[in-house]
């Protein structure tokens, strides 16, 4: 288990109640919630940066974009298009690797694992985004961002091998 700068709790020690101080002064105390495995590993994974942490959003030029891993990861891009624009994703492959830790054509994590992406269109008007799938990488629903709204995708792992990009909202 991955525990915070070397330590390891034991099964014992992650009951209701317990609180446990680690070298760095953290502090945690766990309630009455039943966790999974993942959600201890998790949670015990990223002590630096808390876990409801929002990077800096994108800031797209007003082009066309590759959206690679780096860019889902920060979950936001903002464009204010001069023209219709296409969005376009990384391939499947590059996609698994850098957002879902393994070698693509490798089930590393579990199937419909997600990540959220949200576009904005800032454009006052006429000029939409449209999200286009790169190679292995299926959008599903309405794949285009409208000029002054937005958009919420979840980019999912739906096999060893495939990435989809559903419309949410």
């Amino acid at each position: 288990m991955a525990g915070t700068r070397g330590t390891t709790l034991t099964p014992n020690e992650l009951y209701y109640g317990i609180e446990k101080t680690f070298s760095g002064g953290e502090r945690y105390i766990w309630n009455s919630q039943v966790l999974k495995a993942n959600d201890i590993v998790y949670s015990f994974q990223n002590v630096d940066t808390p876990i409801n942490y929002q990077p800096a959003h994108e800031a797209a030029a007003d082009s066309a974009l590759t959206v690679t891993p780096t860019i889902i990861k920060k979950q936001i891009i903002v464009c204010t298009p001069s023209a219709a624009r296409n969005f376009t994703t990384s391939t499947a492959a590059v996609i698994i690797d850098g957002l879902f830790g393994g070698s693509s054509g490798t089930a590393s994590h579990q199937v419909y694992e997600m990540y959220k992406l949200h576009i904005i269109n800032a454009a006052a008007a006429t000029h939409a985004i449209t999200l286009v799938g790169g190679s292995g990488v299926t959008v599903v629903g309405n794949a285009v961002v409208a000029a002054n709204s937005a958009a919420s995708f979840d980019i999912s792992l739906a096999s060893a091998t495939t990435i989809s990009a559903l419309r949410a909202s």
